[in-house]
């Protein structure tokens, strides 16, 4: 008797214990009624970066799917949203398995990189198979790095050799190197665990690339006389120094040190006809020198090297001064920088430099966010030159104005930046300065800046015009689907990508994006998320009318001088008079950015964007200027007509 009542609590227990962990055996009609239950349980065999997901923060996280019964939650949604802002690449996320229930709902199984967390999360409705596509709900795509390219780097870095700056062991980043930049692969670890064999052995870049996380610079290195070093691998390009190249005959080459005398930047100094082992100054007086020329030239140059990083030398001192008259041709000598004081981690301090040398003045661009150490722009495509997205660009622009007017002195081409102003700035890095050259003024510039109403229309409607170095404006839509419109009327499943749903509701797309060849559906696949025609109409038309708007505030400047009206500094003139000036220059007339046109079905189903040829555009004629002083700016106004 007791061996069968032992036999049956076993079989029991058993069975509960299948129940509990499987979650998918046939429950009681009562459970039946108030758990869903697994119909699908597979694992993910895409490949593993397609697997790489980040948590939306809508969802919680459980140990099984949500729904089921016994289902205990791992992390709340407050956590899943802390996990995805997270600046940790070891909150990173890999899902790899995938289930269904009863009720069409679709979990995924995830864990955290660091295997903090681990289980299983709603994924939506809808499960496209193995493709990045399906995840939705409490998960996203997401990609853990981002390659760029080697433009990222300046040419002198990208021909540079490099060696690991501190040989160890240390999982740091930047002392071993790495399969994948670290923490960017689920369980993909490190090349080397230690690079001390590796102290004198010298390397080339070939990849570079940021992680998403941190926005940290990683870089692949390759053994330069060993294609199939174990070394060869991904680290952290704070983590390496450029190998010091052979001394030219004729040169002397100054190494700008940290105070742990670390080489941060390499200049050097080269004499045309110079024998190698003389000294690159004088001896008089009892005392090593250098003449006053040589001196203002090695400062700028210095000032160069250093420009966009945070350290600072902007005057030799008379120790420096004798050390390098001493230095002979063929060597190299050491001087110490300083860092450069307040420069606040999210700011970028300019410069601007007088021809003799000194400092007139600097400003910080300040952007909220901005992490110490990453780049302020970002490269040209195609090209070596670097630029800024064109929100900072008018707010830097606009800092360089107010900080020259009345200076008596000005950027050498007026004081529009140019090109390659832009690209210094944009190669800066937060945290650091760059250093940009001012000339002094003869003449006072009144920089046109230009104000526009519609024609006829009152004047306390004049908005301020800003221009834009391209034909479509950057700026996102940002048309948003009020919140007054109910999830009913947005589609069940919708399956373009970028549908409006009840949490995608707004419109997040520029017209330059439209303007590519693969912008033309972007607005039907939005509106493909609504199902109810009302709705969708109303939301077609929000949209175009946004774009209408960008393009009554932005104008297109390439070509255009707004600095081009000068006199004598303080001096007074009239309205009419810079109103002459504008009407016989080129900003006479402007044309906004280019509006997008559609060609909508009834329903607005389906609404194309027409070839850019047939978008719209504005144009705007002056009309008055304000009195003013030279060297100030002045507003010059223009009018349009409505658009037919």
């Amino acid at each position: 008797m007791k061996s069968n009542l032992k036999k049956s609590l076993f079989l029991s227990l058993a069975a509960l214990g299948f129940l509990a962990v499987a979650g998918t055996a046939t429950s009681h009609s009562a459970d039946a009624k108030s758990y869903a239950r697994v119909t699908s349980n597979e694992k993910l065999t895409s490949t593993p970066t397609s697997r790489n997901v980040n948590f939306t923060g809508s969802n919680a996280l459980y140990t099984k799917a949500g729904t089921l019964r016994g289902a205990k939650k791992v992390a709340s949604t407050t956590t899943a949203k802390k996990l995805a802002n997270s600046r940790s690449s070891q909150d990173n996320v890999r899902a790899y398995r995938v289930a269904t229930t009863n009720r069409g709902s679709v979990y995924y199984k995830v864990v955290t990189y660091d295997g903090a967390y681990r289980g299983w999360i709603y994924g939506g409705k809808t499960y496209n198979g193995q493709t990045e596509s399906s995840f939705a709900g409490g998960v996203r795509a997401f990609d853990t790095f981002k390659n760029t390219n080697l433009s990222t780097l300046t040419d002198a870095q990208q021909k540079a050799t490099y060696t690991i700056a501190s040989p160890g062991t240390a999982n740091d980043g930047k002392t071993v190197t790495y399969k994948q930049p670290a923490w960017t692969q689920y369980k993909v670890g490190r090349a080397i665990t230690d690079s001390t064999p590796y102290a004198k052995a010298t390397f080339k870049v070939d990849q570079v690339g940021t992680r998403t996380r941190e926005g940290d610079q990683w870089v692949h290195i390759t053994n330069t006389s060993d294609a199939n070093s174990p070394a060869n691998g991904w680290i952290l390009y704070s983590g390496l120094k450029q190998a010091e190249a052979p001394i030219a005959d004729n040169a002397v080459q100054i190494n700008l040190v940290d105070s742990n005398n670390k080489v941060v930047k390499s200049v050097t100094i080269t004499r045309t006809g110079a024998k190698k082992g003389s000294n690159f100054g004088y001896y008089t007086n009892g005392a090593w020198s250098i003449s006053m020329a040589d001196k203002t030239s090695v400062e700028h140059q210095i000032r160069d090297a250093l420009s966009g990083t945070p350290y600072t030398l902007d005057t030799l001192t008379t120790a420096q001064m004798a050390q390098l008259g001493q230095a002979t041709f063929g060597s190299s000598v050491n001087f110490t920088v300083g860092t450069v004081a307040n420069i606040a981690d999210n700011a970028l301090r300019i410069n601007f430099r007088k021809p003799d040398g000194t400092s007139l003045k600097t400003v910080d661009f300040v952007k909220g966010g901005a992490t110490k150490g990453n780049n302020v722009g970002s490269p040209v495509s195609g090209s070596t030159n670097w630029t800024l997205n064109d929100t900072d660009k008018t707010t830097i622009q606009n800092q360089v104005n107010t900080a020259l007017t009345n200076s008596g002195y000005q950027l050498p081409d007026g004081n529009t930046l140019t090109a390659s102003q832009i690209n210094t700035i944009a190669r800066g890095q937060y945290g650091g300065q760059v250093s940009l050259d001012v000339v002094p003024v003869s003449d006072g510039v009144s920089t046109i800046t230009p104000y526009a109403k519609v024609k006829n229309g009152d004047d306390k409607d004049l908005t301020a015009l800003h221009g834009l170095s391209g034909t479509y404006s950057t700026t996102p839509n940002g048309y948003v689907i009020p919140d007054s419109v109910d999830k009913d009327k947005f589609a069940d499943n919708p399956t373009a990508t970028g549908a409006a749903t009840p949490t995608n509701r707004t419109f997040n797309i520029s017209a330059a994006q439209l303007a590519v060849t693969d912008g033309k559906d972007l607005l039907t696949n939005f509106l493909s998320g609504i199902k109810d025609a009302k709705v969708r109409e109303d939301t077609y038309n929000g949209i175009a009318m946004k774009f209408v708007d960008q393009a009554k505030t932005q104008f297109i400047s390439n070509g255009l001088n707004f600095d081009g009206y000068s006199g004598t500094p303080g001096a007074a003139f009239k309205g009419e008079d810079a109103l002459n000036y504008v009407n016989g220059s080129a900003v006479k007339t402007l044309h906004s950015v280019k509006i997008p046109v559609f060609t909508p079905t009834s329903d607005f189903t389906s609404t194309p964007v027409n070839d850019v040829n047939d978008w719209k555009q504005y144009t705007f004629t002056a009309y008055k200027a304000d009195d003013g002083h030279f060297g100030t700016p002045v507003k010059a106004y223009y009018t349009y007509d409505q658009l037919k």
